[in-house]
């Protein structure tokens, strides 16, 4: 009988050898990557392209669908990535997304209250309203509080501000969507926001908006931008409130064209913006 050879490092090495592979789980049911290791690679594969589909990632990091996808779903609440059709992207931070709460609230507040103020106009007694969180339409409120009418919002500082500039609740309803939610924003949005919106149907629309450039109207987030979309879906008529800062700006997610709204409040819009807005049938209101 021949002699076994033992490999470098004699018997000791040998037997940790043996021990690797008597442990080592079949490759049929093993998984090559931990969790960890999996998001960690999601995450560097995003650094190396744009977005990333489920069945990209399955043949990458040789994973079932299923676990992508609750991989996905982790990083996404995480807010480490954004979420797509099919996928995941990269989640951008450029200047066009979302500022800080406290950095909007302070900034061009004059034109901000002009523009809401002017707005409010068109809002009538007996009137069924929605109103988008953002900085401009929570301005909206002190010229609301007067009139008869029933207000549907996702936003929690639209909420605050009608229980602070309300004196007395007869003749004024309120309803607050339920859902997640966003940071720094006061916005409830995702899938329970948007169940609770497709319940209702209102005569206006009030919406705010990340940016608007000659490819339509963008925001920072596709949560916000779903639920902004279903409050247009479920309005009669939708009204976009932007103060100039706002015009020739891109945001990260696509929230309309031109041609799904009716109204844009704003207090400057220069040509060619203003011609490409006014052809697709929008009214464009200066205050």
């Amino acid at each position: 009988m021949g002699h076994l050879a033992l490999p470098h490092g004699g018997l000791g090495a040998f037997c940790y050898m043996e021990l690797f592979f008597e442990l080592r789980p079949s490759t049929d049911t093993f998984d090559p990557m931990t969790q960890r290791q999996r998001l960690q690679a999601i995450l560097d594969l995003l650094q190396q392209r744009e977005e990333l589909s489920v069945d990209q990632a399955c043949a990458l990091l040789d994973a079932s669908p299923a676990t992508v996808r609750r991989d996905f779903n982790l990083l996404t609440a995480d807010g480490e990535v954004e979420k797509t059709w099919g996928g995941v992207a990269r989640k951008r931070h450029v200047e066009s997304d979302m500022k800080p709460l406290l950095y909007r609230q302070s900034h061009l507040v004059a034109e901000k209250k002009a523009i809401a103020q002017k707005a409010a106009e068109l809002v009538q007694n007996g009137d069924v309203v929605m109103i988008d969180g953002g900085t401009t339409t929570v301005e909206l409120i002190p010229a609301l509080t007067s009139k008869k009418i029933r207000i549907i919002t996702n936003s929690l500082l639209i909420a605050n501000a009608m229980h602070l500039h309300r004196k007395g609740w007869e003749g004024m309803e309120l309803f607050v969507t339920g859902g997640f939610l966003y940071p720094d924003s006061g916005l409830l949005v995702g899938p329970e926001a948007n169940r609770n919106l497709q319940q209702y149907h209102a005569d206006w629309g009030f919406l705010s908006a990340g940016g608007l450039d000659e490819n339509g109207v963008t925001n920072s987030n596709q949560l916000v931008v779903e639920t902004e979309r279903t409050m247009m879906a479920q309005s009669e008529r939708s009204v976009i409130l932007a103060d100039h800062s706002k015009l020739g700006l891109r945001s990260m997610c696509k929230m309309c064209d031109y041609s799904e709204f009716h109204l844009l409040y704003t207090n400057q819009l220069t040509s060619p913006l203003h011609d490409i807005i006014r052809q697709a049938g929008v009214e464009v209101v200066l205050v």
